[in-house]
């Protein structure tokens, strides 16, 4: 059941000791998860939180702001019982120092109230670094894990004009009946940052080396992608995408979402599984050019407007267990544990190599290989 409701001894937060600034980094689902992290650290060491910026360096340099994407005021009034947070450094502390540090990974609570606060002593705002994985996620007291769930589920909501566009995709999706929504994470950057070119060109592959090696953020350069790929680290491709739903029984009239960037290598790679099911949607699909305009060229918008139609969506599968697959499925779990689908890709690999060499065919002896591996792996397979 959602856990938010805070326990008997939780009080209003006391006077504040500092400000707290933080400078997310990642893409949307990062940034969110940084962001609830934030929420949580500026109450365990008693900070003013300012709101967060927005990574703007990252690989998809997109320039939102976080009242672009997050509905600012809104963030601010459901935290007031918590966290007080502020959109803006005040002025007269425009000219005191700033402590920058990059919190250590993973840390719990006593790093927090010892190392952190005693910071209080010589400084009034310390700016995080880094926000990805700053804060354990056990071993931390209930209200502050129910503090993290409030942040994410209540507080941290898309801005206005995203909810309104998100939902009219929705709407769109439902006129053509039940749908699954499919993350299909075949994108350049993942390709890259994974080393995975299971049939790509040569060309194709060093193209996504030379990317991976241009990236100072990305400290792996050296990968075998037949290693990652044997190990069930690679995304599905379009096509196994398509194999493995239809192994799974989903009728070739089943209306598909695909929530993704631009896919890598476009309509070449996606032959297969547009063949197989014929009615894939996307929201340039589902909007004209007029309605996506405002969200053109920013990234994180997009990817908040493929995140809500995954979030309602009769089956969510992701091919890629990312940030967007992981933030979604417990959106998902929050809100009744609506019927979401976990490739076991290290499993799938092997029979899909098996296919391609000649050795299985597709049919019911796959199916039910396919359908039994996935029993425990939350796959609910009545009818859409």
């Amino acid at each position: 059941m959602p856990c938010t409701h805070p326990t008997p001894n939780y009080t209003a937060p006391p006077e504040p000791r500092g400000y707290l600034l933080a400078h997310t980094n990642g893409g949307l689902n990062q940034m969110r998860a940084g962001i609830c992290d934030m929420v949580a650290i500026a109450r365990i060491i008693n900070a003013t939180l300012v709101v967060p910026e927005l990574d703007k360096k990252s690989y998809w340099q997109d320039s939102s702001n976080f009242s672009d994407v997050f509905n600012e005021d809104h963030f601010i009034n459901v935290l007031a019982n918590d966290v007080k947070v502020i959109k803006k450094l005040p002025k007269e502390m425009g000219g005191a120092p700033i402590a920058i540090k990059y919190f250590k990974s993973w840390s719990g609570m006593d790093y927090y109230q010892e190392e952190i606060s005693s910071m209080w002593a010589d400084y009034k705002v310390i700016q995080a670094g880094k926000t990805d994985s700053r804060l354990a996620n056990n071993n931390l007291p209930a209200d502050i894990q129910k503090l993290r769930c409030r942040a994410c589920y209540e507080a941290l909501c898309f801005a206005p004009q995203i909810e309104a566009m998100g939902k009219l995709l929705v709407d769109r999706m439902r006129s053509y009946g039940t749908y699954i929504a499919l993350h299909l994470r075949y994108e350049k950057d993942i390709l890259a940052f994974t080393g995975c070119t299971h049939g790509l060109s040569s060309a194709e592959a060093d193209e996504l080396k030379e990317i991976r090696d241009s990236n100072d953020k990305w400290k792996v350069k050296d990968i075998d992608p037949r290693e990652q790929r044997s190990k069930g680290f690679c995304p599905l491709t379009p096509k196994e995408a398509a194999i493995f739903l239809s192994a799974l029984g989903y009728p070739s009239n089943t209306p598909i979402y695909i929530a993704a960037g631009d896919i890598y290598g476009g309509d070449s790679y996606m032959g297969d599984l547009r063949s197989r099911y014929p009615m894939l949607m996307s929201k340039e699909k589902l909007a004209s050019i007029e309605e996506l305009e405002p969200f053109a060229n920013h990234s994180t918008q997009l990817a908040a407007l493929d995140y809500i139609v995954s979030v309602e969506s009769d089956v969510f599968m992701p091919t890629y267990s990312g940030n967007m697959a992981r933030a979604v499925e417990g959106h998902r779990r929050f809100l009744g544990h609506r019927r979401t689908i976990s490739p076991d890709k290290k499993a799938l690999v092997r029979l899909f190599d098996k296919i391609e060499q000649g050795i299985k065919k597709e049919g019911k002896l796959l199916s039910d290989k396919v359908i039994e591996m996935h029993k425990k792996r939350y796959v609910f397979l009545s009818t859409l």
